[in-house]
């Protein structure tokens, strides 16, 4: 399971991830930027990540699930009625596959606004920290390369960053 950290404005929520291929490729795709859309007591926002729906896909969800939208290769977050419920469950517009759930009190969310920014970004656990990023010869190859290879000036890289994303942080 792998943990990842929902930001927007001043809420910052943790959620817990479930081991389906869903969830799997969406945190393969993060950190990841978007913005926000609500529907009643959910937010969803685009995510550059496409999916079918898995086996496990439903409408009905339950307060603080996390879920990805096939239909609108969108990442929801439920935290109350939607327009579609039947009751007080939340319910999704269609079919989505629930990829895990928020640590915390999701009511929160009632203060997010359409347009906000929103950002999902994985938190490394101590075990993921202690495991290696790459195989020893790996290492060595990227070590010999990086050696054979200078690197560019730091103000090309702003420039080419620049070109491509807009200006650099400051």
């Amino acid at each position: 399971m792998h943990e990842v950290r929902i930001t927007t404005g001043k809420i910052e929520m943790l959620a817990t991830f479930n081991e389906s291929p869903t969830a799997e490729r969406i945190w393969d795709a993060l950190p990841i930027e978007s913005t926000v859309s609500t529907w009643g007591q959910q937010v969803y926002f685009s995510i550059p990540v496409q999916c079918d729906l898995g086996s496990e896909a439903r409408e009905r969800m339950e307060t603080s699930e996390v879920a990805y939208w096939p239909t609108g290769s969108a990442f929801c977050v439920f935290f109350g009625k939607t327009p579609a419920s039947k009751g007080d469950e939340p319910r999704a517009a269609s079919p989505v596959n629930p990829i895990g759930r928020c640590e915390g009190d999701v009511k929160v969310f009632r203060q997010v606004r359409e347009g906000d920014t929103i950002r999902l970004e994985p938190i490394e656990t101590a075990e993921q920290a202690a495991e290696p990023s790459l195989a020893p010869a790996d290492a060595e190859t990227e070590q010999a390369e990086s050696t054979e290879k200078p690197s560019a000036p730091k103000a090309q890289t702003a420039a080419r960053q620049t070109d491509e994303t807009g200006p650099p942080d400051a």
